[in-house]
């Protein structure tokens, strides 16, 4: 199965375990679908704006409030509600700026409300005494609609893994 294939397949997993998967489910028109993705390129670009800003525990606020909430970072489970992904934002100290941005983002409209982000990404950490840092790798993201808009449900990030050779 390949990397898109086995993508699907895990967000189809995680929406019959939300909310009922059905294989005779009739299929997203492509203007609904282009619709959907115009929304989460919208959200995305709010959620990195926001977590560029003065204040990178008001993105705290995109993430699902969900009980079945998951984030992981290099394959290990890091947050397991949006109430430990804001209490980490609010952990920072507060001269510290975060910037990303993203490239080669793919944004699949999987199901009425639910779209899966794939993207790469870099990011730099400012800081006092012209402290920085930068990382970046891959992220994927499972984006929900609810009542208060797009929210991330569920995603991962990993860095690239250095090989032999």
């Amino acid at each position: 199965m390949d990397m898109k294939n086995l993508g699907k397949a895990g967000a189809c997993l995680a929406l019959w375990a939300g909310v009922g998967c059905q294989a005779n489910a009739a299929p997203l028109s492509e203007a609904r679908a282009a619709s959907i993705r115009d929304s989460v390129a919208t959200a995305m670009d709010t959620f990195r704006e926001i977590g560029s800003g003065p204040d990178p525990s008001a993105v705290a606020g995109l993430y699902s409030e969900s009980p079945t909430f998951r984030f992981y970072e290099n394959g290990e489970l890091r947050y397991r509600s949006a109430a430990d992904v804001r209490a980490a934002l609010e952990g920072l100290p507060p001269s510290m700026r975060i910037s990303t941005e993203y490239s080669d983002t793919d944004i699949e409209a999987l199901a009425p409300g639910l779209a899966l982000v794939r993207s790469l990404f870099e990011s730099t950490i400012e800081g006092e005494g012209g402290f920085e840092f930068g990382y970046g790798g891959a992220v994927t993201m499972l984006w929900t609609h609810e009542p208060g808009g797009w929210r991330i449900l569920s995603g991962h990030t990993s860095a690239p893994v250095p090989r032999g050779g």
